[in-house]
């Protein structure tokens, strides 16, 4: 008889099965966002590579503390929490202003200055924080140690926090972009474009998520097969930040130009080659 945990992971897989067998008949087409998201990010990494390299070191720096899952344990020293929190806030903060250059370049052709300031940039910022600060919380809630008895109940709020954290990923994935682009309202809009094509939104997350998992499973892999090559890891470190701010570029690309071509709405052949339907056919 099956374990539960192998019954999970079958419901799980039917269900990512379903959800990307429904993207390819979604009407914003979210496989031709992908392609032309990473179309995009190549062109814009020849084209300005200091935006690249900006992404690049931040990702660099973020390698020299624990990531934010690290806070699941809930260490007691509170000043260390709060450090950590700081930190991993700053560089999301920085890492906003480059999508809003990514976001603005890409609809408004607007590439300078590499980090935006102004209104704009703080207003965006401060949603991307926000939205942040609640997926964080979601997803990584600071669990207490349960004794053995409770074993069961802390792996099923564990698991509920993920499927929050996850539901609200989708629900707040299009702050950013609508933030870049003035929306009045960003993370309602963010909210309505969910409800509104939510079939291409998943099928987004789950690919920029599942290109992430591959690429760092593979780099661990590698490194854990040739643990004998001397120096290996601090080669393969830069090639790995190198693929995150790539992802970075092709994932800001993948949602604004979903939330442009579910807002805007255009199919005539005058406006295929827009900014916010990029050969939409």
């Amino acid at each position: 008889m099956p374990s539960p945990s192998i019954e999970v992971s079958l419901i799980i897989f039917v269900i990512l099965m379903a959800i990307g067998i429904a993207g390819f008949f979604a009407s914003s087409r979210p496989y031709n966002i992908f392609a032309e998201s990473w179309r995009q990010a190549g062109m814009t990494i020849i084209r300005q590579p200091v935006l690249f390299l900006a992404a690049w070191l931040i990702f660099a720096v973020q390698e020299l503390v624990p990531p934010m899952s690290f806070l699941v344990a809930w260490p007691s020293g509170l000043v260390q929490v709060g450090l950590l929190i700081a930190f991993h806030a700053m560089t999301t903060y920085l890492l906003a202003r480059i999508a809003l250059r990514l976001h603005r370049g890409l609809i408004h052709d607007e590439w300078r200055p590499v980090f935006p300031t102004g209104g704009r940039a703080r207003r965006m910022g401060f949603y991307v924080l926000v939205c942040w600060a609640v997926i964080g919380l979601l997803k990584h809630p600071p669990l207490p140690g349960a004794p053995v008895a409770h074993e069961q109940l802390v792996r099923g709020a564990i698991l509920l926090s993920y499927a929050l954290g996850f539901m609200a990923t989708a629900g707040l994935a299009l702050v950013g972009p609508a933030a870049s682009l003035d929306e009045r309202r960003p993370i309602r809009t963010s909210l309505r474009t969910a409800l509104r094509e939510p079939i291409t939104l998943l099928v987004i997350i789950i690919g920029i998520s599942l290109q992430i998992g591959l690429v760092m499973e593979a780099a661990n892999l590698a490194l854990s097969r040739y643990p004998q090559i001397g120096g290996f890891r601090l080669l393969a470190a830069p090639v790995v930040w190198a693929f995150m701010a790539l992802v970075l570029f092709m994932s800001e690309f993948a949602l604004v130009i979903f939330l442009t071509r579910v807002w805007e709405d255009r199919y005539e052949e005058d406006t295929r080659n827009a900014a916010h339907n990029f050969n939409w056919t």
